[in-house]
């Protein structure tokens, strides 16, 4: 992918645009306003999820991507002003004390950072959720609250995208803004005479938080495909090299043959015909996939598929370092290989 400027800088405002989960109102009307209007009808349901239709003739297809990410709420004030927070999704904890944050409240943003100790008083002890705080230079409650920060008010990390090396990307959020930014350039590219189904682009929320968000759209389209684009684990750096798959950046995107996690009654596998299907397809046009088989996480479609009559459905990932903390990084390579594969199947019979 060339990183010409239009294209990073739409990467790097979907990245900086705070939504977490059950707040991705910002993300969705950037990503409304960033889709050609002149090709997609678009709506918002009531739970958030933005659906970006491209009529055509043939099967209904959805494309899913979710809008949400980790972050922080605040639960409590402290006597001396600091914050006690809870996590929303799977925010780092390792990844958390030292960090920036943006505290995101009914007036704007507030400069925040996470509490560390000082690495001289530092007792090498187990990092305790409990104890985590969080400072907004305020000296007691009354000072926190006269600067509109309240319970409720939600943190992300301060993290702005950039580019490191050759062709990657490094921020918070490419979990899944990237999944949205491939739906959004899909959609720039596809003239309406080239579809051959009935195309619906859905962009997701609270992922997150229960995976369920976008179990109403899917309710509302009633898809006979879904295809869901997503980030997921990398295994190239040294302390993860042979544990679970093989998955690396820049060897192009995974194509999910299982994910679950255990005990949450979340697990997804293909449609076999389908996934036979999109793997051969990507074979004859010379478009790499790696094979993705993990544990830990799932996905925004895993309940999708149970929706309205069910789905036949496969799910695509880009491979990510340093899932859900502020220095995700990616293979824009991996991005562009999903949006010339995505454009072969929408213009090909399925």
């Amino acid at each position: 992918m060339k990183k010409n400027k239009a294209d990073f800088d739409l990467l790097e405002r979907l990245t900086g645009t705070p939504g977490v989960s059950g707040r991705e109102e910002r993300v969705a009307d950037l990503i409304q306003s960033s889709l050609p209007s002149k090709t997609c009808n678009c709506s918002l349901d009531n739970l958030g999820n933005l659906v970006a239709h491209m009529p055509g003739k043939g099967k209904r297809v959805m494309l899913a991507a979710h809008m949400d990410e980790v972050g922080l709420i605040v639960q409590r004030i402290l006597p001396n002003g600091f914050l006690k927070v809870e996590r929303m999704g799977g925010t780092s904890l390792r990844a958390l004390p030292g960090s920036r944050l943006s505290l995101w409240n009914s007036k704007g943003c507030i400069p925040a950072s996470a509490g560390v100790l000082p690495q001289h008083l530092d007792t090498n002890e187990p990092i305790d959720f409990s104890r985590i705080y969080i400072d907004i230079g305020s000296s007691s409650d009354q000072e926190t609250r006269a600067m509109n920060a309240a319970p409720g008010d939600v943190l992300t990390w301060d993290s702005p995208m950039r580019s490191i090396g050759g062709m990657l990307i490094s921020g918070k959020a490419l979990d899944d803004r990237l999944g949205c930014y491939i739906l959004i350039q899909l959609a720039k590219l596809l003239q309406p005479q080239e579809l051959k189904c009935d195309l619906y682009l859905a962009f997701t929320v609270q992922e997150e938080t229960m995976l369920m968000g976008g179990v109403t759209a899917a309710n509302s389209i009633s898809p006979e495909i879904i295809i869901g684009i997503d980030g997921t684990l990398s295994f190239d750096t040294p302390d993860l090299e042979g544990s679970q798959c093989d998955l690396r950046l820049g060897k192009g995107p995974a194509f999910k043959w299982m994910d679950a996690i255990r005990g949450k009654l979340a697990a997804f596998v293909p449609n076999q015909k389908l996934a036979h299907h999109v793997r051969e397809t990507a074979q004859r046009n010379n478009i790499p996939l790696q094979d993705e088989i993990v544990t830990g996480m799932s996905t925004t479609i895993t309940p999708m598929l149970y929706a309205a009559k069910g789905a036949a459905a496969i799910a695509l990932s880009v491979p990510l370092r340093y899932h859900h903390t502020p220095i995700e990084t990616a293979d824009l390579r991996d991005v562009e290989n999903i949006i010339i594969l995505l454009k072969i199947l929408v213009t090909n019979e399925f």
